[in-house]
Order: structure tokens, then C-alpha cells, then sequence
């Protein structure tokens, strides 16, 4: 059972490895360009071929090409995070109101009936203070989405692998939030 099991595992890990992109024909509106050099430019209209990588650079009329040997890595945009930014806002918003609610609890006896009232506007100021807070924080992060990478692992792409500054191995897993 002990072989299946590692079989399956390898078989997760390491096909993905040897898979080829086949990007021929793809078109991104707006994308992210990192080249083996090590820069980094916006394009529009990026269009893959073959071999190479078609694009404008950001307020330019010139069409410019790319030979995909020297293209790094490509992320097109995805839009930002204001609807999650939103909804966070919003139960945070909530959970302080209620609190604060809490906070305004009174009790009142009357005879051998005891009442207990909380104000609810605190809950209704701090969801909406919240929700558009967290809108336009959200809203002012850009999504990006890896369409191309030199590493076509699709399990190791984030994974780097380097040496310390005391000669030490040092392995690192990029995550994006």
C-alpha cells in the first residue's frame, strides 16, 4: 500500500514538471512582463505565437516582440480585491458594532419583570463604516494571475531554492494573498 501511495504522490508532483505550455493563440488584455534580465514592464494586448510574445508597452503605439527564450514569467490582471475587502469590512464592521452594542446594555426592573435593552445603531454604523472602508482598501490592490512561467511545474513554480549567507541550504514557498 506503502508504494501505491508514493507512486500516486510522485506521479502528483512530478508530471506537471514535464509538461509543455501550450500558449500558442492566448490574448491578455493587460498583463505583466518579467523578462530573464530581470525586468519588469506593463504591456496591453499581449498575444502569444509560437516562439514568441506580441505586446504594447503602457501608453505606447509601438507593437513590440519578444522571443518567449527571454520572457521569465507573464501574470495577467484579474481585477482587485475590493469585493473581498468589502465583505471583511463588512463582518469586522459588524462584530465591533455588536460589541460596542453590548457595551450600551441597560436594565430595567419593574416589579418582579427585568428588562434588557442594547442600542442597535452602533451595529448598523460600524457594518457600513466597515464595508466601505474594506471596499477601498480592497479596491486599491491589484490581482494578478501567472498565465506563463519558464517553470511549467505547476506545484513547484513558487518554490525557491538558494544558499544562505553562512553557506546553509535554504528551500522558500512564495504564496500570494
Amino acid at each position: 500500500m506503502r508504494k501505491v501511495i508514493v507512486v500516486i504522490f510522485v506521479a502528483i508532483c512530478f508530471v506537471p514538471t514535464f509538461a509543455q505550455q501550450n500558449m500558442d493563440g492566448t490574448a491578455v488584455n493587460r498583463g505583466r512582463i518579467f523578462t530573464s534580465d530581470g525586468q519588469m514592464f506593463d504591456g496591453q494586448y499581449l498575444v502569444f505565437s509560437k516562439d514568441s510574445l506580441e505586446y504594447y508597452k503602457e501608453n505606447s503605439q509601438t507593437r513590440n516582440v519578444l522571443n518567449l527564450g527571454n520572457v521569465d514569467k507573464v501574470l495577467k490582471y484579474d481585477g482587485n480585491y475590493g469585493t473581498t475587502g468589502m465583505w471583511i469590512g463588512g463582518i469586522a464592521g459588524v462584530g465591533i458594532g455588536v460589541a460596542v452594542a453590548l457595551g450600551t446594555k441597560e436594565t430595567k426592573t419593574t416589579g418582579y419583570i427585568q428588562e434588557t435593552t442594547i442600542q442597535t445603531w452602533p451595529i448598523y454604523v460600524f457594518a457600513v463604516v466597515g464595508t466601505l472602508g474594506g471596499y477601498f482598501i480592497g479596491s486599491s490592490i491589484d490581482s494578478w494571475d501567472t498565465i506563463y512561467s519558464k517553470d511549467t511545474s505547476y506545484l513547484l513554480k513558487h518554490i525557491n531554492i538558494g544558499t544562505t549567507i553562512h553557506g546553509g541550504f535554504a528551500v522558500s514557498y512564495h504564496l500570494n494573498f
